[in-house]
């Protein structure tokens, strides 16, 4: 079986028992999260393989076993997936997986990695997504453990399958039809946690006081795109110090606010370029950049290439 693409290359696991993480042998998995905000692909284990060591990125992932037996871990807690099982890693969570030692067959397996800020959902829930998944796992480690007999009523093969097809043709939109697939995913396992007893509202509407913070300044961001904004005056108006509001944003978007303030400010160019005739002179005006040269730069960095050829693309 193919894998559709190989995200980088992880340190293996050569031996086949799971043992308490060592935080000193934990590696930070680098994705460009700019060129590629979500991966969707298939891995095949074979009895002589190896699996992937310990190891946390920005993404939210998940496993969906096809075949064989998978054995997982999340922090300290391991477990043992089959067929029709699926597991939930939230963001910069550290986890390790490999085929269970005792199995003699090959393993199948769908793997889901996207960064939530691609999510196109309403920002309240993008943003508490990790969040409620996190504490559900520190509420009950199984929570994160989904069996085959609480999915079996539930489109989750037809979702990722199609995701998979999606991601290997690259069709028009398919990024798009991607995101609805995954979003309709974690409402679906969302459902399911609401099951076992999880008050998923209260943990989504109920925020701490730093994360209504960060969320009020996130709101405050995309208000106020186009006037300066610099990260020091934003952490001054939640209170907080420069180094603890910059941890706490990247822990509550997976990633900076200066990366933020960019992201939120393309947008609305791109949302200027597709429904305006205005200039681009006008455009970097409205959305806070310096100059034109200033908008071409971040939007190529972000897009992949200028606003020229990007309004070309929709012809």
């Amino acid at each position: 079986m193919n894998t559709y693409r190989k995200i980088c290359i992880l340190p293996i696991i050569r031996s086949p028992k799971m043992k308490p993480i060592d935080k000193k042998n934990v590696f930070f998995q680098y994705i460009d999260r700019l060129n590629a905000p979500l991966e969707v692909f298939m891995l095949e284990e074979t009895p002589s393989g190896a699996g992937v060591s310990p190891h946390w990125h920005y993404y939210l992932e998940m496993l969906y076993i096809l075949k064989g037996d998978l054995q997982a871990q999340c922090d300290n807690d391991f477990y043992m997936l089959h067929p029709g099982d699926l597991i939930l890693f939230y963001p910069q969570a550290v986890h390790s997986m490999h085929r269970a030692p005792e199995s003699k067959e090959d393993v199948e397996y769908f793997v889901i990695m996207i960064d939530l800020n691609f999510l196109n959902i309403t920002n309240e829930y993008r943003t508490r997504f990790s969040k409620l998944f996190r504490i559900a796992y520190q509420q009950n480690p199984d929570y994160i453990h989904f069996r085959r007999t609480e999915l079996q009523e539930l489109p989750i093969l037809q979702l990722l399958s199609h995701s998979l097809e999606e991601k290997r043709t690259h069709s028009y939109g398919y990024d798009v039809l991607i995101c609805s697939n995954i979003a309709s995913l974690l409402t679906y396992l969302m459902r399911c946690l609401q099951k076992k007893g999880v008050d998923t509202d209260t943990i989504i509407t109920a925020p701490d006081d730093c994360d209504a913070s960060i969320y009020s300044i996130s709101k405050y961001i995309e208000q106020h795109c186009g006037e300066p904004l610099r990260v020091h005056e934003l952490a001054q108006m939640c209170g907080m110090s420069y180094s603890y509001f910059a941890k706490l944003f990247r822990e509550t978007y997976n990633q900076s606010c200066k990366e933020y303030i960019e992201f939120t400010r393309i947008n609305k160019a791109t949302d200027l370029l597709l429904f305006t005739n205005q200039d681009l002179t006008y455009i970097s005006q409205e959305t806070g950049f310096a100059d034109c040269s200033h908008l071409i730069r971040t939007f190529k960095k972000w897009k992949g290439m200028t606003p020229k050829q990007w309004k070309k693309t929709l012809k």
